[in-house]
């Protein structure tokens, strides 16, 4: 990428604010990755082996044997998303992704709140895992065999304990974010590897020994369903579960290639699409859906202690704990691309655009993130109410997404419009399907507000309240107004002055 100061030329014309002083010239970040980081990046977004873990339990109870079918109609809409991406990027390659194409396309205040929704939900999520991380650190230990330190057991540690093991991982996982992200995604790679392997070795094992169902060919077929309703909801929780392949994108200026992040986004895809199906296949032979129902926050340990006994039980414990070290590292990584990114545009202090001298990594914004987690995180601890507000926007991301998605397909749509006119190949691929697989995730996205809402009769501050958790992404989008006035208005933004 050139080395500009913003994405967007500042107007001239004397109906725009007054643009901003110069802004220094920024540098380039190394073009060192290739499809493979890429999909390990992406992958590891994803978190496909704790999606599975605690995933497909939840589908389960929902939608009984449609599992397989719920992942596969999922898995539509996604792909005209990700086609939209891989012609953004081909067009414009800039790791700030949708914030960057929907703010040139559609207006700058829906691109700033793309990019502002992004950063505050995966802060949120970051706040989220670290008690998790040290939670499952612990989990894993006991699971070992080491069940007791100072006479504290490690399966029932009080939470702070857990808080500060989750800590100490974040930091070191920032640590090496800094270092470079070539060296990242190779420790992704290893921990990937392993996930993988230990997930695979179990859900064969299930297709071949498990006798809790036949195996039909039914099963991927929308008439499993017992309702319309049923097959919403399953659609609306496995669409969610493809969420974090679009981070390609967020390192497409480190690539060696321009196509390296359409190609790295579909491999991801297509390998999670195909995790996804044969897990969900292998849990149907080896577990009713009244034991997936039941074990649902703790399937795959459940399922590898069937397979294996107490082995079996501690090494899907700990693939679980590599597959949220491996994520909340990726969510990192992307984040401070975002946020560098949006510095660069003057949205935010020129810091977040800086690249460490030695390692060329944006280093100022991944500690920052890592530190926003951190005090969250800290917070919630001890503030009920935050923990509630941090599980919650976790909780219902889905509804945010939905618009996330929405958005960067009409970008795709606007941005080639006038070259789809002109070629019926063009008009299919860049305009009428990435519009109609928007138009269908809006659709799952407000069935998800209906669903929330009218589970409960009245509003409470509780992260189980349908009314409260369809509220916090409310508050998270409009909360982004007055910060984008002040980039456009106290900042005098580049981003908000373009012709």
């Amino acid at each position: 990428m050139p080395d500009q100061p913003s994405a967007f030329p500042a107007s001239s014309t004397t109906s725009s604010p007054p643009s901003a002083p110069p802004s220094p010239p920024y540098d380039a970040l190394p073009r060192v990755l290739g499809v493979r980081q890429g999909v390990v990046i992406s992958l590891s977004n994803i978190s496909p082996t704790f999606s599975i873990g605690i995933g497909l339990g939840l589908i389960g109870a929902s939608v009984g044997l449609g599992i397989p079918a719920a992942f596969l109609l999922g898995l539509v809409p996604i792909l005209g998303i990700a086609l939209a991406y891989t012609k953004l990027n081909q067009r414009e390659p800039n790791c700030g992704a949708a914030y960057a194409w929907v703010g040139r396309a559609v207006g700058p205040l829906p691109g700033y709140l793309i990019g502002w929704v992004t950063v505050v939900t995966q802060v949120l999520f970051l706040a989220y895992a670290v008690p998790l991380a040290g939670q499952y650190t612990l989990l894993s230990l006991d699971s070992l065999g080491l069940r007791q330190v100072a006479g504290v057991r490690l399966a029932e540690a009080p939470v702070l304990v857990s808080l500060a093991i989750g800590l100490l991982l974040l930091a070191g996982l920032a640590a090496l974010a800094v270092l470079g992200v070539e060296a990242a995604a190779r420790f992704q790679l290893v921990l990937l590897v392993l996930e993988f392997a230990v997930v695979l070795a179990v859900c064969v094992w299930a297709v071949v020994a498990g006798d809790a169902a036949s195996f039909s060919l039914g099963w991927f077929s929308p008439t499993v369903f017992s309702s319309p309703s049923v097959m919403a909801m399953g659609i609306l929780l496995a669409v969610f579960m493809y969420w974090g392949w679009e981070s390609a994108f967020s390192v497409t200026e480190e690539n060696t290639d321009a196509r390296t992040s359409g190609r790295a986004g579909m491999w991801s895809l297509a390998a999670v699409a195909g995790l996804f199906l044969f897990a969900s296949v292998a849990f149907q032979r080896a577990l009713t859906p009244e034991e997936l129902a039941a074990n649902g926050e703790r399937g795959l340990p459940y399922l590898g202690q069937l397979a294996a006994g107490n082995v079996g039980q501690a090494v899907t414990t700990v693939v679980l704990l590599f597959s949220i070290i491996a994520c909340v590292q990726s969510v990192l990584i992307g984040t401070a691309r975002q946020t560098l990114a949006m510095g660069r545009d003057g949205v935010l202090g020129s810091g977040w655009a800086a690249l460490h001298p030695r390692r060329r990594t944006p280093h100022l914004s991944t500690l920052r993130i890592a530190a926003l987690a951190a005090v969250l995180a800290l917070l919630s601890a001890g503030l009920g109410s935050l923990q509630d507000i941090v599980v919650g926007s976790v909780t219902s991301v889905g509804i945010l997404i939905s618009l996330f998605y929405a958005f960067a397909a009409l970008a795709c749509a606007i941005t080639f419009a006038a070259e789809a006119r002109r070629s019926a190949a063009m008009l299919l691929i860049t305009v009428v399907t990435p519009l109609l697989c928007g138009l269908a995730l809006l659709g799952l996205g407000s069935y998800m507000i209906y669903s929330l809402w009218t589970s409960s009769d009245h509003f409470a501050f509780a992260a189980d309240n349908g009314r409260f958790l369809t509220l916090v992404p409310v508050v998270i989008l409009i909360t982004g107004v007055p910060a984008a006035l002040w980039a456009k208005y106290g900042r005098r933004a580049a981003y908000f002055t373009r012709p």
